[in-house]
Parts: structure tokens; sequence; C-alpha cells
């Protein structure tokens, strides 16, 4: 079966992450352990899959679809889409990169260490192993340390510029099945191209 012209198009970009706030004096220790490459068969994961299935099986073009789509697969109510835009839960961006390059240094080869471990009585020292029979590798992250209650500022996300607008419309927006989607997802810029 060949792949079809939309296989290469790329309509949109999604980023999945997490946040944890530490050095703040309410863990003695935190340990965090990574899974191999190719070992990363648990639960999220298995919830992860069951909304691939749903997402496969739906002609979701709009994130409110999709978000249909998160919700519908989970019987139980495991899977609950965070849209960015929804006003009622809003989800504000800081500007984690910049605030933490003024207090912490980079760790090099971080991709080579699975296991880390931090404690209170090394403030800004990571702890770190290969693997979980490895030896300890101690590394002093620490440059300054960040005031109380003190957040990075918010993030100003940009619109599209009118290059990517013009990419959607007009790569992207023949591919769609609901006009209203379509209009709501790539709309037909007013800045000339």
């Amino acid at each position: 079966m060949q792949v079809g012209p939309i296989y290469f198009a790329t309509p949109r970009t999604c980023h999945v992450f997490g946040m944890c706030a530490e050095g703040t004096g309410l863990h003695e220790s935190v340990s965090l352990s990574m899974m191999l490459p190719g070992h990363t068969k648990f639960t999220p994961d298995w919830h992860f899959g069951v909304w691939k299935i749903k997402w496969r099986q739906s002609d979701a073009e709009c994130m409110e679809d999709i978000a249909y789509t998160v919700k519908a697969s989970s019987r139980s109510g495991h899977n609950i889409p965070q849209r960015v835009n929804d006003p009622s839960r809003p989800v504000v961006f800081l500007n984690w990169k910049t605030f933490l390059e003024n207090y912490f240094k980079l760790l090099k080869n971080i991709t080579k260490y699975y296991h880390f471990r931090c404690t209170a009585d090394e403030p800004g020292v990571l702890i770190c192993r290969e693997f979980c029979d490895s030896e300890e590798v101690r590394f002093n992250l620490l440059k300054a340390r960040p005031e109380a209650g003190c957040l990075p500022t918010v993030k100003v996300i940009p619109p599209l510029d009118h290059l990517r607008q013009w990419y959607l419309y007009e790569k992207i927006a023949p591919f769609f099945i609901n006009e209203v989607a379509r209009d709501i997802v790539c709309p037909k810029p007013s800045i000339p191209k």
C-alpha cells in the first residue's frame, strides 16, 4: 500500500511534558528512574495506546474532536484531555529554560544515565547512575539558589506567522472532510502571500 499525499505533511506539533517543583524544602529526597529504550511498557503507555486505537477510528480534525476521542477512549475516565485554549482550565506556559539557566548548570551526556536522585542534605547535587547496579556519580549543578516563591516569566506564545498559515491553508486544508473544522484549523490567511 502506498502512503497518501498528507503522510509527509505536518499539520500540527504536539508536546507532552511533566513538571515537578523540587528544591523548595517539601521533600527529603527525590528519585527518578527512567526505563531503558525499548522497555517502556507501563500503564501510561497502555492508556495512550487505548487512545490511539480510538483516534485511528475517528475523523477528528480539530482540537475539540481530538479532545472528544481522548475522553471517549477510556471507560473509567483515566484519559483526560487538557486543552491549552480552554478558558475554564487555563494552561499557562512559563519560560523555564531561561529561568533555570540562571540557577543550574547543564548536565553533559545526560542520556547515558537512567537513575537520578537528589536529597535535601545536598542541595543542587544530582546523584546519577547509568544502571541500577552502577556506581553513583555526583554532579553539583547549582549555580545559585533561587529565591523562595520566585517563578519564571509567563512565556508569550506567538501567533502563527503568515508562511505557516499559508502552508496549512494550501497543503493541509484540502484533506479536511469537515468544512467547519477546516475553517477552524486552516482558515484562509488574511495576510497576502
